[in-house]
């Protein structure tokens, strides 16, 4: 396939592409929650909201209901309705959820710790928060957080990290946020209501990371450096919910919106705001465990759920890499 340059995507869509996440696991000393044997006693994660356990909402408390509603029964920073993918994988090796960098009251770091925030990018923004809504904390803060993390607790993980997880993309074409905020035709759509052309963007963009990371292999030959499809999964969900169990593909669980998506950027989920004289109010639905998204942008619990269940097993992994024998996994519940 033509790898095209980046930069020929319009700068809309690279406003809106999301950091593909990254964990590590790594060997350190710990009571774990459960007898199940797994090499792997810690983690550590970067990214966005797709894995953000409450780092960016410790910083900026504003979070309500009804994000967290189905699991916690309250909000715990999370940009769902319940779990995230990282908190199924520490359920599955074992581990309890991992604590947010940034969040001082409550916290636990025995096995690893939380970096990823919400809205993050790549690359330094060079806007406020309060102007476009982009968090300050990038991946170049992430490391840094991390690189003084380890300064602090060095003497606790005497091996480091050798495993590391990277997550590609998810297929954005397919989000009720983007299918309402993005410009395309009709005729961009395609059997299942996604937009071509921008999951072909998002498809040259996984090539390029998958291309990346072979690189990196090359540069840390004593690691594991394993390409994780996430992309695969969540285009089969939301383009064949039904035989997974769910109903909805492209509509959104919680949002307002007078169109199938069931979202309005004007009213995110769990906002209230008068427009044009009229009170409006974006609430969830009853039954988000039919949904694959959760609030336009991100994905529901029973998404996350049968996302980490999918890559759990292998099948997603590239190079190959036996985690089933290195841990016993514990089925996700």
């Amino acid at each position: 396939m033509d790898i095209r340059p980046w930069k020929h995507y319009s700068a809309t869509f690279r406003r809106v592409m999301m950091v593909a996440w990254m964990l590590f696991m790594a060997i350190s000393g710990g009571r774990r929650l459960c007898d199940c044997k797994c090499a792997f006693e810690a983690i550590f994660n970067f990214g966005d909201s797709n894995s953000d356990t409450g780092g960016f909402y410790a910083a900026f408390p504003a979070e309500s209901l009804p994000y967290g509603m189905t699991y916690f029964r309250k909000p715990v920073g999370r940009a769902t309705d319940g779990r995230l993918m990282i908190d199924f994988l520490a359920q599955a090796i074992g581990l309890p959820f991992l604590s947010p960098y940034l969040q001082s009251i409550g916290s636990d770091y025995k096995h690893g710790a939380n970096f990823a925030t919400l809205a993050s990018t790549v690359l330094l923004p060079k806007t406020s928060l309060f102007v476009t809504g982009v968090s300050p904390f990038s991946l170049a803060i992430q490391l840094n957080q991390m690189k003084q993390f380890k300064s602090k607790v060095d003497e606790s993980h005497t091996k480091g990290g050798r495993t590391f997880l990277v997550l590609n993309l998810a297929p954005v074409g397919c989000y009720p946020a983007f299918l309402v905020e993005l410009p395309h035709n009709r005729s961009d759509l395609d059997a299942f209501g996604c937009m071509v052309s921008y999951n072909n963007a998002v498809v040259d963009y996984n090539n390029m990371l998958k291309a990346a990371l072979t690189q990196t292999r090359q540069a840390i030959p004593d690691a594991s450096v394993i390409y994780v499809d996430t992309h695969a999964v969540l285009l089969e969900l939301f383009q064949h919910p039904i035989p997974h169990g769910l109903k909805y593909g492209t509509r959104a669980c919680c949002g307002y919106g007078a169109n199938a998506y069931n979202f309005d950027p004007k009213v995110y989920c769990g906002n209230t705001k008068v427009i044009n004289g009229s009170t409006l109010t974006a609430t969830a639905c009853g039954d988000p465990y039919n949904y694959v998204s959760w609030d336009g942008i991100h994905a529901t619990e029973a998404a996350n759920k049968l996302t980490a269940n999918a890559i759990l097993n292998g099948s997603y992994f590239d190079p190959p890499f036996p985690l089933h024998q290195i841990c016993d996994l514990q089925p996700l519940v």
